[in-house]
Parts: C-alpha cells; structure tokens; sequence
C-alpha cells in the first residue's frame, strides 16, 4: 500500500517538474534547514535552555533571511540572464546543423535540426512550455485542466506571436503542435537546451546567492531583528551584568 503510494507520488509531472526545478529544490532544501536544525538545537539537553533558545531563534531567522533573499535576487536575475545567453547560443547552433544533430543525438533518438527559442518573449514561456510537454495531449487538451490551462495561459502572455505566425504559418497551427506533440518530438526537444541553459543558470545563481550574497546581507540584517526581538547573546548578557565591587579589597 505505501509502496503503491510512494510510486504513484514519484510518477505525477507535477512531482517530477517540482524536483527539476533549481528553485523549487533550493527552496525545499532551505527550509528543511530552518526547520530541522532550530528542532535538533532545542533538543540538545547538554546546553542551558536559554542558549538553546538564543540558537534555535537565530538559525530560524537566518535561514529564513537566506531563502528570501534568494527568492527574491537569484531566479529573476540569473534565470532572465540564462535566457539571454542561451537564446544566442541557440542561434549560433543553428548555423551549424551538423554539429547541432551529433551533439543531440541520442541512443534512442536522433538529433534535432533546429535548437530556437526566439519566439519566447522571456523565459516564464518557455518554462511553462517545458512543463506543457509533461502532460499527455488528452490532458493539454482538457479545458478542465487547472494546470494546463494555467501553463497555455502563460505561454499565451509570453510569446511573441508575430514570430511565431513567420516560423509557423499560423498561431493556430503553433497551438495545435503544442497540444498534439508528443514530448519526445522534434517539435518540443528543440526548445530543450533552452531550457537546460535556464536551470544552469539557476544552478550557478544558488551557489552564488546561498555562498556569497544572502549569507552577508542575512548577517547584517539578522542581528538588529534580534536586537528587536529582544534577544541577546547568554555569553553578552552575562558579561553586561554589573560586577560586585569588592569592598574588602
């Protein structure tokens, strides 16, 4: 039962695009952190209850100060600039079909002819496109759908339709691709390494905003929202209490 279970919670796309998600698993990963180690402090009995509160305050803020930062600087910024870089690489591949089918190719597949996503105004389109191609067409094609509505509704909004009527005849015939494709079709493998080159991006912006940026920025911001928290250091506070005067001496 649990093993049924555990393998039909593995097979949704819903999961399966969740945990190809750079964001979605830096998220889940931070938060864990700021759950699990202000739990694990607490329940150290060999520290004084006012030290353990003090650190489990602290890492809870901190963490949560890290994944907002993050949030908040490191996917806009490094997922619009994969896009960027990305599109032109797409465009020099292009110029190169041979070298783009050999390096595409693989044992069950043949390489893709075409790598574009010119016709994408950002990257919000060709990441709702990408998870569009994790639904089976009979899905993509039910109005009922939440999700796949949701996605074409976004793929709607962020595409450049004056292009795509160029590269595609119509809006319409693009639209039909989009419902009728099966995933493994050139017509949605060509938009693969697009994407790729956006989760790259945000692999390079974890490392760097979880290492470099939100560490010091939490920092800085950490010990005044302590302060107003009213909370102190149990080493600072004891060394802030006044000293009896030896009056003997």
């Amino acid at each position: 039962m649990i093993t049924n279970t555990f393998v039909h919670l593995i097979s949704k796309n819903g999961f399966q695009n969740l945990i190809q998600n750079t964001t979605a698993q830096v998220s889940i990963e931070t938060g864990l952190k700021a759950v699990g180690r202000p739990a694990f402090t607490l329940a150290d009995t060999h520290v004084d209850k006012e030290t353990r509160k003090y650190s489990a305050v602290k890492e809870l803020l901190y963490q949560t100060l890290c994944l907002g930062i993050y949030l908040a600087v490191i996917p806009v910024t490094f997922k619009k600039g994969g896009f960027a870089i990305f599109k032109k690489l797409c465009n020099k591949l292009n110029k190169h079909p041979e070298f783009l089918k050999s390096i595409t190719k693989t044992d069950k597949l043949p390489g893709i002819e075409k790598c574009s996503i010119d016709i994408f105004k950002n990257e919000k389109s060709l990441v709702a496109l990408h998870n569009l191609s994790h639904l089976s067409p009979a899905k993509r094609q039910d109005k009922t759908n939440d999700l796949a509505q949701k996605l074409l509704t976004s793929i709607e909004k962020n595409t450049n339709w004056d292009l795509v009527k160029k590269e595609y005849g119509s809006k319409e015939a693009f639209i039909q691709k989009l419902l009728n494709s099966d995933r493994e079709n050139d017509f949605f493998r060509q938009f693969f390494i697009g994407k790729g080159g956006i989760e790259m991006s945000s692999i390079v912006g974890s490392v760097v905003g979880l290492t470099l940026l939100a560490p010091e920025l939490s920092h800085l911001i950490l010990h005044p929202v302590m302060k107003a928290l009213h909370m102190e250091a149990p080493k600072a506070a004891a060394e802030n209490k006044p000293q009896n005067i030896d009056k003997q001496a």
